[in-house]
């Protein structure tokens, strides 16, 4: 049987009560996306145990900093003594090319009568003598971690990272735009990290976009197996626009009035749904509906909570995020270009003209 560590790390640091109230929460979460394992809560710990346990549901879990796949030991000095030494042989077989070591304990359990440098000297006496492994306390090949529970103690070498922040549904539901490209999907993970349950929308502009957002979805049911995916045809709202810009000749306006449809809508759809606000992809100038101005106009008039995670990220940063969470490799996927986008959009719409278009295309469009 497979025993998992999961660390807190936010959850930490709040009162009693919430702190009762989140790991509960998290454990109903962790029972739900796996409901073969048994879920404990050990103080400052939850311990994960059963067979052939999904580690990588767990680092994407929201409210888990991290994880590290353990062995259960007794908690006698003598029995840790031994089961850390074997511990220790074992990870040597496995890699003979580990020539340092290092023990770090740490007590969760301030009852137990040993003090953390005595475990941690006494045990490492012991690995030594069986192992004849060096101790190297800054840069050790093999980390070797003990932590003393309530009714047990844990013996690691690794601590895998998790997603972090607060556990989903704390913060009650948004909805984000989901798109077949990077920024969104990343968006959206930042605000399930922060407790916030999704529902997404996605604007169906073609069928090619279509496939890679339904990937996107599904991926993100390792975060959350209730999410959601709302499509909205989007395609013949721009070609209607398209024909009336180019009439107008400000078909360089394209852009904003799509982005506008789209927060104009996805607002309607959340109100509907009862979510609490919408979230986007944005990224501060990256492309032309997100410089300062247009960001501005395209919002004119929405009274709703819109909230940009990405706002003053950068692509690389985004990106790093997009390969963690798993979304990179399908957002990058060969993708048609948009058929709307002109040569030069606009990227300093003005106002006044913004608003004589859009009451054009409101009444062509009733």
């Amino acid at each position: 049987m497979e025993n998992i560590i999961c660390r807190f790390g936010e959850i930490g640091t709040k009162g009693h009560r919430a702190q009762v109230k989140l790991k509960y929460n998290l454990k109903k979460h962790i029972e739900k996306l796996l409901p073969d394992a048994e879920v404990k809560i050990q103080g400052g710990r939850l311990i994960v145990s059963g067979e052939n346990i999904d580690i990588q549901k767990l680092m994407f879990i929201p409210g888990i900093v991290s994880i590290s796949p353990a062995i259960k030991s007794e908690k006698h000095i003598e029995k840790l003594k031994e089961n850390a030494a074997n511990y220790a042989l074992e990870k040597l077989k496995e890699n003979p090319d580990i020539k340092t070591f290092a023990v770090r304990a740490k007590r969760l359990d301030q009852s137990f009568p040993i003090k953390t440098p005595d475990i941690e000297r006494v045990v490492g006496g012991a690995v030594k003598e069986k192992t004849h492994l060096k101790v190297n306390l800054d840069n050790p090949d093999l980390f070797i971690g003990i932590e003393i529970a309530t009714d047990t103690a844990y013996i690691y070498s690794e601590k895998l990272a998790g997603a972090g922040g607060l556990p989903l549904g704390e913060q009650g539901r948004v909805a984000a735009l989901l798109s077949g490209g990077i920024d969104s999907p990343v968006a959206a993970f930042l605000m399930m990290k922060r407790g916030a349950r999704i529902t997404f929308i996605h604007f169906h502009k073609s069928d090619k976009e279509q496939e890679k957002v339904e990937k996107i979805f599904e991926h993100f049911k390792l975060f959350d197996p209730k999410t959601k995916l709302i499509t909205v045809n989007h395609s013949d709202y721009l070609k209607t626009v398209s024909q009336i810009l180019k009439e107008e000749n400000r078909l360089r306006y394209i852009c904003i009035f799509c982005k506008h449809r789209i927060i104009s809508e996805g607002v309607r759809i959340a109100k509907k749904i009862g979510a609490e606000g919408i979230v986007m992809g944005d990224s501060l100038g990256q492309v032309a509906s997100q410089t300062l101005r247009n960001i501005k106009i395209i919002q004119k008039g929405i009274d709703f909570p819109i909230y940009r995670p990405l706002i003053g990220m950068d692509k690389v940063e985004i990106e790093k995020i997009a390969r963690w969470i798993g979304t990179y490799e399908i957002s990058t996927e060969e993708q048609l270009p948009c058929d709307f986008v002109p040569k030069h959009p606009v990227l300093k719409a003005q106002e006044d003209e913004f608003e004589r278009l859009l009451h054009i295309i409101e009444e062509r469009t009733k």
